[in-house]
């Protein structure tokens, strides 16, 4: 799972609770780096999180409470919490992408890059396949998926690296450089920004903080943050 900003997300763990037993691990992490990025120190954050983690015993062991909270301590306190993250796609890095044989190879490969530039460029990288298909807006077959993957490497753009307990890594080969024509500063649809280069006629710009939105039927005018704010305002002020 990629979090592409983690003081959103330990903002919505902390109003919502943990959204899955599995990544309670994970989202601990996070809140002890929130926790450190809003000033508490490591005995503050401590408490903090055994006082959230009680809250949710249901979700795991008692006994492995204190468990949990150190091994939380450990990693999240090395750690800056990832956040106002850009990206910047150039039009040299389009026209490559662009050379692929059809649209679900592109997507695929854009959202790679996005993925490999946000994470600092590294030899290296790491997505999970289920998040490269939602990212990409492609749900596909892991046979076709594959078969996706093999035709990217073959036009020789990323390579398939083995890694720790046999993990495939990714390595993009794809010649960085040029004009940016695109700047990504919020990961929700990362994909309409590809998109958007070719059917502008389908996206607008949200009226309140410029995110790229797909239009609907309905005149969508904001994004989903956006639209819960304006929704929040609007019913108090019929409440005055």
């Amino acid at each position: 799972m990629i979090i592409f900003d983690e003081l959103k997300h330990a903002e919505s763990i902390i109003k919502n609770g943990y959204r899955n037993k599995k990544y309670v691990n994970f989202d601990n992490i996070i809140l002890v780096k929130y926790w450190r990025y809003k000033g508490l120190n490591e005995s503050e954050i401590r408490k903090s999180l055994k006082t959230f983690m009680v809250d949710y015993q249901y979700l795991f062991n008692r006994n492995i409470l204190d468990y949990k909270i150190n091994r939380a301590i450990k990693y999240g306190m090395r750690y800056d919490l990832v956040t106002g993250v850009k990206v910047s796609i150039t039009d040299k890095e389009i026209d490559l992408i662009n050379t692929l044989d059809n649209i679900r190879l592109r997507k695929m490969m854009f959202i790679m890059l996005v993925v490999w530039k946000f994470k600092g460029m590294p030899n290296n990288f790491w997505i999970d396949n289920k998040d490269l298909q939602k990212l990409s807006e492609e749900r596909m077959h892991n046979d076709t998926f594959w078969d996706c993957i093999h035709k990217i490497v073959k036009a020789d753009m990323i390579a398939m690296v083995m890694g720790a307990k046999n993990r495939s890594f990714y390595k993009i080969n794809l010649k960085t450089g040029g004009d940016p024509i695109i700047e990504i500063s919020d990961f929700e649809n990362p994909i309409y920004y590809y998109l958007n280069l070719f059917e502008p006629e389908k996206f607008i710009e949200c009226e309140k903080c410029g995110v790229l939105i797909k239009l609907t039927i309905h005149n969508r005018k904001y994004c989903k943050d956006c639209a819960r704010k304006v929704n929040i305002k609007q019913t108090i002020n019929r409440n005055i």
